[in-house]
């Protein structure tokens, strides 16, 4: 489930960086978010301390410190607040370097397009024998459901084994029934 979840990611992220708005630039945040997922789960699968990015240590050649600046800035706040850190920018050139720094040294620049590119070929040479989702039964529901354990299988619903489970969508507004 974790290969494709993350395979599902990376193609939304480069359909972001590629497309363009009607307003100009690409959908820079949604991709970076993404991408910082991405980024996320390869660090916990290399061993790095949980939620840390610590592998933009290897993607990018970052320091601890510059890859912790780049979790806050460019991840927690899009996340949580719908914004990047004031003073930091995304840019929607397709070339160039994925970060321009400060004069501090500080990850102040994001270029999307170089980005979306460096994670899919880092993960493209990951180790996927090393994904091994883990969870914290803790936090898992306390009911046990068998037919809901079936769902989550796959990140995707086998419609043809579980048809109580489809319920398409008519038109992009409407929501499934309950």
């Amino acid at each position: 489930m974790s290969i494709e979840a993350i395979e599902e990611y990376l193609v939304i992220a480069e359909y972001c960086v590629t497309t363009p708005k009607a307003s100009g630039g690409v959908y820079g945040y949604p991709a970076v978010l993404l991408l910082c997922c991405v980024v996320d789960a390869l660090s916990n699968y290399a061993g790095h301390p949980e939620n840390s990015l610590g592998e933009l240590q290897s993607i990018l050649s970052l320091t601890p410190k510059q890859a912790k600046d780049f979790k806050h800035w460019y991840r927690n706040l899009p996340a949580h607040q719908a914004i990047i850190m004031p003073g930091t920018q995304l840019w929607p050139d397709p070339d160039g370097s994925v970060i321009e720094f400060g004069s501090q040294g500080e990850p102040t620049v994001i270029r999307v397009g170089p980005f979306c590119r460096a994670v899919r070929e880092w993960w493209n040479r990951f180790d996927k024998g090393s994904v091994k989702p883990k969870f914290h039964e803790a936090q898992a529901p306390n009911e046990v459901a068998a037919a809901a354990s079936k769902i989550f299988i796959t990140s995707h619903l086998h419609r043809e084994e579980f048809p109580e489970y489809w319920r398409p969508c008519t038109n992009k507004t409407s929501k499934p029934e309950p």
